[in-house]
């Protein structure tokens, strides 16, 4: 290679890097900026989930010892700050037991129908479910419980859970013998080693004595 050729060629490179040079800078800061920014964001990420959990634990603390307005300030924090995380559904679960006990139905059914709305979890998902077709009973809501009854897909091992659901909601509505049928195949779904399985037994117990009773 000639000395005008090599001159040349330096020249071409030079104007290719006044030209390009600086966007391959700065696409080499994005890159590097990326990469930091992605562990930054994942160290956030582990932030706000150790936050999380740590009123989530306080929390039950204060429900523990029945401090109701405490355990509304800590819940409401979790819904609004943590809304994506998993504590925020538990945490209005939690809101709605402190609205049952209270005697709120309809505060109740608005928190697990947002923990409902808002679970990630399957099992979280069965449980507010559960809770809110308890409490649409509770408040005579029977096409409602109904509906949510109906349109439950899989329910897996919460299967006999529901079908006793099924049986409160016929024996609310004044079907015995719907619910007596609904509590017996509850009763034979059951785990033998479930602690429900005595007060299964007696719902079923007193619903088929009067169905006799009544013949």
């Amino acid at each position: 290679m000639n000395a005008a050729s090599e001159k040349e060629q330096l020249e071409a490179l030079g104007n290719w890097w006044k030209e390009n040079g600086s966007s391959i800078v700065i696409g080499l800061l994005l890159g590097v900026s990326a990469l930091l920014g992605g562990k930054a964001w994942l160290s956030y990420k582990e932030t706000q989930a150790l936050h999380a959990s740590h009123i989530y634990t306080q929390m039950m603390s204060e429900l523990n010892r029945n401090e109701a307005q405490k355990v509304r300030t800590s819940a409401n924090e979790l819904i609004s700050n943590y809304t994506g995380s998993a504590y925020a559904p538990l945490a209005a679960m939690v809101l709605a037991k402190v609205a049952v006990d209270e005697g709120e139905l309809d505060a109740a059914q608005a928190q697990l129908q947002w923990a409902l709305d808002h679970a990630g979890l399957p099992e979280v998902q069965h449980t507010a479910r559960l809770r809110l077709i308890r409490v649409l009973i509770g408040r005579q809501q029977y096409d409602e419980a109904t509906g949510l009854l109906a349109a439950t897909g899989e329910r897996g091992v919460y299967a006999y859970l529901y079908t006793e659901l099924e049986g409160d909601l016929a024996m609310a509505q004044g079907n015995q013998a719907m619910a007596a049928q609904a509590y017996k195949q509850a009763l034979e779904a059951m785990p033998p080693e479930s602690p429900a399985a005595g007060l299964l037994t007696t719902k079923y117990e007193n619903v088929a004595a009067a169905g006799l009773a009544s013949e």
